[in-house]
């Protein structure tokens, strides 16, 4: 049996072992372990080698899961989509949205529950530490220690990327394996430390690692050069931008290096798009395209597809229906009350000719909403007369969501508490079954609105900004225009383009785990989240409809929520992990 027939086998069965876990409990950098099973029986044994590094990747998509902050997941932290599961005063989608929640709320702070924003990542960072002190000493071959190893590396800077982009600087451990005896009282790093320690860890894990052409198909999930490459990408972005890049919200002395850096320093900007021009130039990614399917089809059709070269580094699911349970309205097997878009983000959509709906040339009608927008509209969001499959009628049959339409529309009487859209990005829409659908955590689109981002801020509108985002929205099915700038105009402002671009990131990477994030680093949250979320209410008459944006709930925001609070049961416990600014 050859080398690699039995590296693939070994990660087989390491699957079906992932409950194998860490560590001894006590403190937060604790995680626990079956009591049968200590460090000499894991690591003097092939298999269970590598399912204790295996375990580490269950958690990689935690916070992309859509049952986050209790049924509302990550969307309804920010303007997506409103929560529509839950309305009790107590729930942590609800907190956030009123502005009331606190270091103590029960997804800041509840230990028992196991995905929450700072326990899930330092157990694994302590998890992938204990790895790397006794991996050497596991019967594998050299090869794959050294591949192992590597990946260890990636995904414990991934993990402490968790941590960073909600917390600011957080205590940089190395590779220490604290235990409950231990006297863990850490001071948080500097901002500029964390960076850097998550990009070389990135360098040297990427250094150990095959490309996406060189990885065996068997071995799909696990991490590749590109996945690095990816995330460095993405860290030096988040450090390039406004809230970490000198204007952070820290107005004590003590917190100006660790909530961001102090000043600001335009060759962030630089740093940040040669990272993804690295990507780029590798030539080992491309956008699933085809358009011809139907306008759009390939966006739709790459959240399906388990195995596809758009995506440098995905949580990988078994055949799954999670997204179609908690989003599908109820007619179509869904709950429907998980979230759902509101009417800002429909608004954000522009139309097919690429121009938002505001411009008058656009063509857009408010009596006729839904007609020729950005193709990725139709194939994100389930409107007032999109069709989705219908298991009674076995064939795909318009949703209807006006006005007094059972069950998928609000009641005839009352107060209309749903924005009359669902989502459709990421469902599988033909009635075939369970997706092969794997969370998206990090794809080929990002990086290139990543690095036109970065080189606007940097060198300003110029043609490669255009030529980066013509490729997005090409793939998109957004027409060419005249001028083949695909709705771009020319001779835009670094500003206006900065609009572009900000915009061109909500609809590509909606419900992706990006605009809660995306609007903190820019530090516009206090706009875009302190407003009314807004739907449409729908009238039918006859055949005919009407369309009225109303008010559905509002959500607010306060300047201390760009940084989370680090859980007071942790402050407690360490006293020099400062509180973040406002908490």
């Amino acid at each position: 049996m050859s080398k690699t027939m039995k590296k693939n086998i070994y990660f087989i069965v390491a699957v079906l072992l992932l409950g194998v876990g860490a560590c001894k409990k006590g403190s937060f950098l604790d995680a626990k372990q079956p009591s049968d099973l200590n460090e000499e029986s894991t690591f003097t044994d092939s298999v269970r080698t590598i399912a204790f590094l295996t375990r580490s990747y269950v958690d990689v998509g935690f916070n992309f899961d859509a049952n986050r902050w209790e049924g509302g997941g990550h969307p309804v932290l920010a303007d997506e989509a409103i929560p529509v599961r839950f309305t009790g005063p107590q729930n942590d989608a609800i907190l956030m949205a009123s502005g009331a929640l606190s270091a103590s709320s029960t997804n800041v702070a509840k230990q028992v529950q196991v995905l929450n924003n700072w326990k899930t990542p330092w157990e694994n960072i302590r998890r992938t530490n204990v790895f790397l002190l006794n991996v050497g000493r596991s019967p594998l071959s050299e090869r794959l220690k050294k591949q192992l190893k590597a990946e260890a590396r990636f995904l414990r800077a991934w993990y402490y990327f968790q941590l960073v982009k909600v917390y600011g600087g957080v205590p940089l451990i190395g590779d220490a394996t604290y235990t409950a005896t231990d006297n863990i009282d850490l001071p948080r790093s500097n901002y500029g430390d964390c960076v850097d320690y998550i990009v070389k860890e990135c360098e040297a894990a990427a250094a150990d690692l095959p490309s996406f052409s060189e990885q065996p198909q068997q071995d799909y999930g696990r991490i590749t050069k590109g996945a690095c490459m990816g995330l460095k990408s993405r860290m030096l972005l988040y450090a390039a931008s406004p809230l970490f890049n000198g204007g952070g919200i820290a107005n004590d002395a003590a917190l100006k290096n660790i909530a961001g850096y102090a000043t600001a320093d335009p060759e962030r900007w630089s740093k940040a798009a040669q990272a993804a021009k690295d990507i780029i130039s590798s030539g080992s990614y491309t956008l699933m395209e085809d358009n011809v399917t139907r306008m759009g089809y390939g966006f739709y059709n790459v959240f399906l597809k388990r195995y596809n070269n758009e995506y440098l580094f995905a949580a990988m699911k078994a055949p799954n229906r999670e997204y179609e349970n908690n989003l599908l309205p109820t007619s179509r097997t869904g709950s429907g009350k998980s979230s759902a878009p509101t009417q800002q983000l429909v608004d954000a959509f522009g139309m097919e000719n690429g121009l938002p709906i505001t411009d008058p040339a656009s063509g857009y009608n408010a009596n006729d909403p839904y007609v020729k927008r950005d193709p990725r509209f139709g194939n994100s969001i389930i409107y007032n007369g999109s069709r989705f499959f219908l298991a009674s009628s076995n064939a795909m049959v318009a949703v209807n969501t006006f006005v007094g339409s059972s069950p998928d529309g609000p009641a005839a009487t009352g107060p209309i508490s749903i924005p009359g859209y669902y989502w459709r990005k990421m469902m599988i829409e033909d009635g075939s079954g369970n997706t092969e659908r794997c969370y998206p955590l990090i794809r080929y689109a990002e990086i290139l609105l990543n690095y036109a981002e970065a080189l606007n801020e940097y060198q300003g509108p110029i043609a490669e900004v255009y030529n980066t985002l013509i490729q997005v929205r090409k793939r998109a099915g957004i027409l060419p225009g005249l001028n083949s700038n695909y709705g771009l105009k020319s001779g835009i402002t670094k500003d206006e383009m900065r609009l572009v671009i900000q915009n061109e990131r909500r609809v590509e990477l909606a419900l992706e785990e990006h605009r809660v994030w995306d609007v903190r680093r820019w530090k516009i949250a206090e706009v875009t989240d302190n407003v009314m979320l807004k739907g449409m209410k729908i009238t039918k008459t006859g055949n005919n409809f009407s369309y009225e944006v109303i008010d559905i709930k509002p959500h607010a925001f306060r300047p201390a929520f760009y940084l989370f609070p680090i859980p007071e049961s942790e402050i407690a416990k360490s006293p020099k992990l400062l509180q973040n600014p406002g908490w």
